[in-house]
């Protein structure tokens, strides 16, 4: 588990407006920008006096014990503590779990006593629950925390909440040590973590990527451009910067190629490119290489100094734009290489390499109906939302004028019934505000609802869901999330190889499940463990007996023809000797030798020369019993 603190509020402000809602209204949605609400059963609330049923009674609890710093006046900062856990992916804590991780977090912040609300979204291949908490308590009036160097007191506790419901160990400050007494939680320096492997990221294994460039990666269904520009772009920068007479002149040409300029920007420096719709990508220029910062690249090239306009620049011939639309449309390859070679004693006539050639024809066309629609929304959403616009004034204004109609009616007839006037006026202010609310909020939801431009990887997973269940959407969301766990995948026990047909159960005598939003086949036994999940590209092998690792080597077999393995020495070994027994072909060079040795000794022993000779002697012997037929007497 992982826990991190988030931004807590989004837009709050402008004065009278709830710095709560923004938030709340966040956590009680799915964020993947389709605006589905979260299922109630997912969501919770702690000491407040409602329920996820009535999120605006929940913000106006919220909103009054806030209010109360602000008459004492002894407390100006933000009230709003946005609070995030996440499980690693093959965790699926139930509500019950998930509402105990809650309470333990918050105790451990020293805010046990805040009003929260939280809901698990699913809209991530990690499961994780967003909550929203009040830091000020609901009937002392007092800010109750977090304490100094809050991440630390989280991942002690994300650590706890492991042992205590068995999810899967993730490290950070905090790593789990399993010892003779049992597991041990200790404080571990990032030192210390990257000596034993530890550390997933950061300058001790190379530039960290940048939030931004994260969420590029995951929206664009492709390598950022942060990514993309550490290979090419910073080796030819490495390469001008070996010449001892290097100038600034030097640099600009060694990435002109690359359609990237180098700018500074406060006091740093970036390095930039623009895409085909004319949208400017930029990053640090020392996210490329730790070595290159500003202070060090004018230490040694003096003062920097932009392209002169006279600068001849070379024709971009290599960019990032060219780079994502061939990855967007399958050029790049998601997956594991292609195989056209068949195992001994399978033949496919050469079906591989046309289901492969179908595949990226449908994958191109995938590409060019997304660009499509993509501007066919930007054609058509102006006129829309002015249209809207028009429309929603008509009625603001239509409002106006009724209550102006209204209010001295209102007041008249309440007085009649022995209000008072100034009661009765009241009565009418609170009446008028809440339709006026009530107006303000469908008008947000219809223009929320106009049609809004979606990023590649969102528009791949709305034709991948029902209704539409495009299975060149499903394949691209496969690759996408196989290149993605390229690397953590080495480490794991499992079977790769191209796939080019569609994901769907093939073993019918084993239970599976299939998880049709991640794309996933999950295999158990009669007892529900997980014996192999099935991800498209990649089988991942959860359990190492004889039987489970033949049943997921057929299956990769009628899926791929021939077999990639990674994980552990010993799992290699293994699935590599039941891959020969099977007859499957091993396409791992370092273990050819293992594959050919158990092919062999599958075969009959031959019989030496002079054992043959022997047999042959006694053969050929005359019979001295008569009878024999074919025998001499």
């Amino acid at each position: 588990m992982l826990g991190k603190v988030g931004k807590s509020r989004v837009g709050a402000k402008s004065a009278g407006k709830s710095p709560f809602a923004d938030l709340v209204n966040y956590v009680a949605r799915e964020a993947d920008g389709k605006g589905r609400e979260v299922d109630k059963e997912e969501m919770g609330v702690l000491n407040l006096d409602a329920d996820v049923e009535d999120m605006d009674l929940v913000i106006r609890q919220m909103n009054m014990a806030a209010a109360k710093t602000a008459k004492n006046g002894k407390f100006k900062g933000d009230p709003v503590y946005h609070l995030i856990l996440s499980w690693q992916e093959g965790d699926k804590p139930t509500p019950k779990q998930v509402k105990d991780c809650v309470q333990h977090t918050l105790k451990a912040l020293g805010m046990a006593e805040c009003q929260a609300v939280w809901a698990i979204h699913h809209d991530t291949d990690n499961d994780h629950v967003h909550i929203a908490v009040n830091r000020v308590h609901p009937e002392k009036g007092i800010v109750m925390g977090p304490p100094r160097r809050d991440y630390h007191v989280i991942d002690k506790a994300m650590r706890e909440l492991e042992l205590i419901h068995g999810f899967r160990r993730d490290n950070g400050p905090y790593v789990t040590l399993d010892t003779e007494n049992g597991p041990q939680i200790v404080r571990m320096s990032r030192k210390e973590r990257a000596e034993k492997g530890l550390l997933k990221h950061g300058d001790e294994i190379g530039p960290r990527t940048t939030p931004a460039a994260k969420a590029a990666e995951r929206s664009q269904g492709a390598p950022s451009f942060q990514e993309w520009a550490q290979w090419g772009p910073t080796n030819a920068m490495h390469d001008a910067l070996e010449k001892p007479d290097a100038m600034w002149r030097d640099l600009h040409e060694a990435l002109a190629p690359y359609g990237i300029q180098i700018q500074t920007k406060g006091t740093g420096m970036v390095v930039s490119t623009t895409l085909e719709n004319g949208r400017i990508l930029a990053c640090p220029i020392s996210k490329l290489d730790r070595n290159f910062t500003k202070m060090r690249l004018e230490q040694r090239l003096g003062t920097f100094t932009p392209p002169s306009p006279s600068f001849s620049q070379k024709p971009a011939t290599t960019t990032y734009a060219d780079f994502l639309h061939e990855a967007q449309s399958g050029h790049q390859q998601d997956g594991p290489a292609p195989h056209d070679g068949v195992a001994p004693g399978r033949g496919d006539n050469g079906q591989r390499a046309k289901r492969r050639a179908e595949r990226q024809q449908a994958r191109e066309d995938l590409h060019t109906r997304y660009q499509a629609d993509q501007q066919r929304i930007k054609d058509t959403r102006r006129d829309a939302r002015k249209a809207l616009l028009a429309r929603q004034k008509v009625e603001r204004e239509a409002q106006r004028q009724d209550h102006k109609g209204r209010k001295s009616l209102f007041i008249t007839r309440k007085v009649a019934t022995g209000m008072g006037r100034q009661a009765a006026t009241s009565l009418w202010a609170y009446t008028a505000a809440s339709e006026k609310e009530a107006l303000q909020k469908r008008h947000l939801k219809e223009r929320h609802a106009l049609p809004r431009t979606m990023v590649w990887r969102d528009w791949l997973e709305q034709q991948a869901a029902p209704p539409i269940e495009d299975e060149s959407a499903k394949a691209a969301l496969r690759g996408i999330r196989y290149r993605e766990r390229r690397n953590d995948n080495q480490k794991k026990n499992g079977i790769e190889g191209e796939e080019v047909e569609e994901l769907k159960p093939i073993l019918s005598k084993l239970h599976h499940e299939i998880d049709h939003r991640r794309q996933l086949i999950h295999y158990r036994d009669a007892q529900g463990r997980d014996l192999f999940t099935d991800t498209g590209p990649r089988i991942d092998v959860h359990d190492r007996a004889e039987s489970t690792v033949e049943a997921a080597l057929r299956i990769a077999a009628q899926k791929y023809g021939a077999v990639d393995i990674t994980g552990s020495s010993a799992f290699r070994e293994q699935a590599a000797r039941a891959a020969a027994r099977l007859g499957i072909q091993v396409r791992d060079t370092d273990l050819q030798k293992v594959w050919q040795l158990e092919r062999e000794a599958m075969q009959p022993k031959q019989p030496q020369r002079g054992d043959e000779t022997q047999r042959m002697g006694k053969t050929d012997r005359p019979d001295p019993r008569p009878g024999r037929p074919g025998k001499e007497r």
